[in-house]
């Protein structure tokens, strides 16, 4: 692969780059997030994968859904549009040229059909990489072989455009189901699944019982055809009325365990008549009864549902409300979801304590269990939400929750990120924020906290441990993930900003881009033939301000990597013998040395920025301070 292009969708040179696994983004043109090769512009955020890197877009084409003009690629948004006609094609440019009828009609003979769901006749085709255009049945992704309309862009997969237009399943067995489709109506008035609940224009329908089932429910549940269900294969379950029998359900959908009320997915037990789905593993040693200290009084029952408000309860433990099982005492009206009780206890037995008391809060908390809910409250620690095991306070009504693991972090730590000192955990830092001497970010909640370092890590630096080691580096390296604040450090091999990709020693202040990392440890090259160049952090030779390149004789910066000769101390760049292609942009000054001084200023201007604002913060907890204990000393505590 050469090290760069020029694209139609970029105006600047694309650069190659490595993006590691941890580091995820989107392709420009396709949209489709991805990892690994890109061609990149780090300067504009602009990311190809390797195959749209290399694709070919016309810049005019003839589309069907606008054929009365030409439409032109705006590599603005990476679409194409008819200027005159304020025409702008809804799919990405990709997906335009992908559903582009072929050329020569005589050597392609596609497969025209009619489907019931729209008007004109659906071609076959395939679309030889995923599209971002969903298809208009299961509301997936497009790829593979595709049934569509390309002068409306309607797009099916091709099992979902064979799907028979009657059938009969377990669901509903007194009369067959009808697949409808209904595109004219608001999506907020399609049809509720019976199975999920959830909404959609395309639907098996039993217009007798008026009862609807959504493409992914009924497609998913199929039981093999002509299986037969034999006794000693069947599940009894203990408060369900009927046998449940094993099904292995290999394809997506939103049906929920009973149990877990996670999605159903390999081996489960269900009842078709009651649309009751279990895990295998929560059938498994379901206690009928237990014990828990959210309620001592009383041990608590498991039912089918809550004896009271027509089956409808809240959770005591993470307060969301429910229809289903629940372990309940009736008499108190007290009620844990299966997934609360179980793995609150699971974690008492595990050694952990139900109830603690915490330096940041004058209550005692109470270990609770919080599902993933996009209301739930933030934990006052990192202000992430508050999901899985947490310590909550039951005299605050829930209001103040802290995540299992930051209840237990240690007053006091020593951490790799700063060795000199130990850090002290502050449930608040000196104002409402601060900035993390790690990642830069600005943070609220707990800190670390070095106060004659005036350094700061928030709880996620706090958990990032530096898993590589490279030789370049005497400490270990953490990886930093995407982040603008870090785009003012400099990577300590090419010299290029960090605002991608990094790994980092916080405490030396030594960056390598991940791409940066398998550099050689040692080179031949053609500028040095006598002796191999090897590979060193850095080099000085005198003063630092007279370190020269004995390659390309301009000055080079005495903090940055070079591959120097151990025998006769020959030293370059490494861009000097392992050469990077500089993408078009602002040119450099001509003189180099005004280069790195620019490169130092901005890098002690970002040091300073930090100080500064931590400081300012420190000043206002010192007057708040101040103040409190001057009303203090005149009005006594």
């Amino acid at each position: 692969m050469a090290n760069s292009l020029q694209h139609a969708v970029h105006e600047h040179a694309l650069i190659l780059r490595e993006l590691s696994e941890n580091c995820r983004t989107h392709c420009y043109l396709c949209k489709q997030c991805f990892h690994g090769p890109t061609y990149c512009c780090l300067d504009c955020d602009v990311f190809l994968d390797k195959m749209c890197a290399f694709r070919e877009l016309p810049l005019q084409i003839r589309h069907p859904s606008h054929p009365e003009h030409p439409i032109n690629f705006d590599s603005t948004d990476c679409r194409y549009y008819c200027r005159g006609c304020k025409f702008n094609l809804s799919a990405s440019a990709i997906d335009a040229v992908m559903t582009l009828p072929p050329e020569d009609k005589h050597k392609v003979v596609e497969d025209d059909a009619q489907h019931f769901a729209h008007e004109h006749p659906l071609s076959a085709f395939c679309l030889t990489t995923q599209s971002s255009s969903i298809c208009r049945a299961c509301r997936q992704h497009m790829a593979g072989s595709v049934y569509g309309c390309r002068q409306c862009m309607f797009l099916l997969h091709e099992s979902c455009a064979k799907l028979p237009r009657k059938m009969h399943h377990p669901f509903h067995h007194q009369h067959p189901l009808t697949l409808v489709a209904d595109f004219a109506v608001d999506f907020g008035d399609c049809y509720d699944c019976r199975v999920c609940s959830h909404r959609s224009r395309f639907m098996y329908r039993c217009d007798e019982c008026r009862l609807n089932h959504c493409i992914k429910c009924i497609v998913s549940t199929l039981p093999p055809e002509g299986q037969e269900m034999e006794d000693s294969t069947q599940l009894e379950f203990f408060f369900h009325e009927h046998k449940l029998r094993p099904l292995c359900v290999e394809m997506e959908n939103s049906i929920l365990c009973q149990v877990c009320q996670l999605k159903i997915s390999g081996e489960v037990y269900c009842c078709f008549d009651c649309i009751f789905f279990l895990h295998k593993a929560c059938s498994v040693d379901l206690p009928q009864e237990v014990k828990h200290y959210l309620h001592k009084e009383h041990p608590l029952i498991l039912r089918a549902a809550a004896p009271y408000n027509e089956g409808i309860f809240q959770c005591t433990s993470c307060t969301s409300g429910y229809n289903g099982m629940t372990f309940n005492c009736e008499s108190c009206k007290f009620d844990l979801d299966p997934q609360c009780a179980l793995q609150t206890l699971s974690a008492v037995t595990g050694g952990a304590l139900p109830e603690i008391q915490h330096f940041s809060h004058p209550h005692p908390l109470t270990l609770v269990y919080s599902n993933e809910d996009p209301n739930a409250i933030d934990c006052d620690a990192c202000h992430e939400p508050s999901c899985g095991l947490a310590y909550s306070c039951r005299e605050c009504t829930f209001k103040f929750m802290l995540h299992k693991p930051c209840a237990e972090l240690a007053q006091e730590l020593e951490h790799q990120f700063h060795p000199p000192h130990p850090l002290i955990l502050l449930s608040r830092a000196p104002a409402e924020y601060f900035y993390c001497n790690a990642c830069h970010k600005k943070s609220e909640g707990f800190t670390f906290y070095c106060a004659e370092c005036e350094f700061y890590l928030d709880l996620e630096c706090v958990f990032r441990k530096p898993t590589l080691k490279h030789e370049r580096h005497e400490h270990s390296l953490a990886y930093f993930p995407k982040n603008y604040r870090l785009g003012n450090l400099h990577c300590n091999s090419c010299g290029k900003g960090c605002n991608r990709d990094l790994y980092r020693c916080v405490s030396c202040n030594f960056n390598l881009h991940h791409d940066c990392v398998p550099l050689p440890r040692s080179i031949d090259h053609e500028c040095h033939p006598y002796h191999p160049l090897i590979l060193y952090d850095n080099f000085i030779d005198g003063r630092p301000e007279c370190q020269y390149c004995d390659k390309c004789e301009e000055i080079r910066n005495p903090d940055h990597g070079v591959y120097r000769c151990a025998e006769c101390w020959y030293t370059t760049h490494i861009e000097c013998v392992i050469p990077t292609v500089e993408p078009e942009g602002p040119k450099p000054s001509e003189n180099p040395s005004l280069d790195e001084l620019d490169k130092e200023i901005a890098r002690l201007e970002t040091k300073i920025e930090v100080l500064e604002r931590n400081l300012k913060a420190a000043k206002g907890k010192l007057e708040e301070l101040s103040e409190k204990r001057g009303f203090e000393y005149i009005n006594g505590p």
